[in-house]
């Protein structure tokens, strides 16, 4: 996002270098990447039709978004906005999208194109078990089990399951992982997540971890790599990684895989934690959710905290 950078770059005579770079961090890299596409898609229609992108007229994003309308989800719109938004107000500009026309309009895709997206289904206690036990021989196998059992367990989303490094990771009594960023800590505050051992060792998340690092001697640097058709273990997995190898270990396991993707681990621990009965304050601990809301109507138990709330996923009982 060019114009923006430019924007704050442009102050450079009272903003130090140091202050640049924050302002450059205030949001992250993936977002900023969507937004640099979103803004020079929008500067290229207001070049086509002989219009301002900067300052921004309201009637000229009201075009805009009628022309993306036809044949783009709205949430590539919100995207586009968004970054209009942005843009308008690191140059201290009048926000167009913040107009009444404008959000009229937009209220009126919404509404014509809905916004509901198709989610995938959770992998379930009893799916899990199914996936783990399907797993080929090997490093491969010991790799996507240590990533199967500890991204379910610790309801990770598939960007801090692979963000994670070996030294965000204590092995003792338990797994304890400190997740540095995440989606609702752009801030990076950290969230701690506790993994209790497990008594059936086929679906323990600590043991399967353990012979993980073993056996690919791994002792830094990303926790989950990729491995190669000879056995050679390289640099990080993607976030996309993750999906595949839920996708492929449901497939193998005899499940629909199309139904499933990387979120599955996640939304399958917050579907089992919450019909064991444990209450909403538990599974937001492990999943590092900020509004209760998301998680209302799970409140059944009371008081069992992460590790409980990890061992009744599991089906396990409360120590």
């Amino acid at each position: 996002m060019t114009h923006t950078l430019q924007a704050v770059e442009s102050r450079s005579i009272v903003i130090s270098d140091e202050a640049l770079k924050f302002a450059r961090s205030s949001k992250a890299p993936r977002t900023i990447a969507a937004y640099r596409i979103a803004w020079q898609d929008f500067t290229e229609y207001c070049d086509d039709h002989h219009a301002t992108a900067l300052p921004a007229r309201p009637a000229t994003v009201i075009e805009y978004l009628t022309v993306l309308a036809r044949n783009l989800k709205v949430s590539t719109l919100q995207v586009r906005l968004a970054a209009i938004a942005e843009a308008h107000r690191m140059s201290h500009q009048p926000d167009p999208t913040t107009d009444a026309d404008v959000k009229t309009i937009m209220a009126g895709i919404r509404r014509r194109l809905g916004t509901a997206p198709r989610k995938k289904a959770p992998v379930t206690r009893d799916e899990l078990k199914k996936m783990v036990a399907k797993l080929p021989p090997g490093l491969i196998g010991l790799r996507d089990k240590a990533l199967l059992l500890v991204g379910w367990a610790g309801a990770f989303r598939r960007s801090e399951l692979v963000a994670l490094d070996v030294a965000d990771v204590r092995l003792t009594d338990k797994i304890t992982v400190t997740v540095r960023r995440s989606k609702t800590d752009q801030e990076g505050k950290g969230l701690v997540k506790i993994i209790p051992v497990l008594d059936d060792a086929q679906i323990c998340p600590a043991r399967a971890l353990k012979a993980w690092l073993s056996q690919s001697q791994i002792h830094g640097g990303p926790l989950f790599r990729s491995i190669d058709r000879h056995g050679h273990v390289h640099g990080r997995l993607s976030d996309k990684s993750v999906a595949l190898i839920v996708k492929k270990s449901a497939k193998r396991a005899g499940l629909a895989d199309m139904d499933f993707a990387g979120h599955s681990l996640r939304s399958g621990f917050i579907t089992e934690a919450a019909n064991a009965g444990v209450e909403s304050r538990d599974i937001m601990a492990q999943t590092g959710h900020k509004s209760e809301a998301v998680m209302r109507g799970y409140i059944q138990d009371a008081g069992l905290g992460a590790a409980g709330a990890v061992r009744a996923a599991f089906g396990e009982k409360k120590k």
